[in-house]
């Protein structure tokens, strides 16, 4: 499990970039909208794109305690290399 201090850290770098988050509870997908003191805020990705419910996004609190890992993803679209 990662300490408080770092889960801190590493979610304020990757503060609106899209991450995967491992927690004592699951697998999370989405990006990071906010971080404080306590709690990371998710705003989930489904099938590729933001999941909205209603007007406003759905976002979800994970709390930093419960963090195992965070990973970056490449969200970059994929273009394979032509050979001539």
């Amino acid at each position: 499990m990662m300490k408080k201090t770092d889960s801190y850290r590493i979610c304020n770098k990757y503060l609106n970039r899209v991450v995967m988050i491992k927690t004592a509870h699951g697998t999370y997908k989405g990006t990071i909208v906010k971080v404080d003191n306590n709690k990371v805020y998710l705003r989930p990705i489904r099938n590729g794109k933001q999941a909205q419910i209603s007007f406003l996004p759905f976002i979800i609190p994970l709390v930093l305690f419960d963090l195992l890992a965070i990973a970056l993803l490449d969200t970059r679209p994929f273009f394979p290399c032509r050979t001539f």
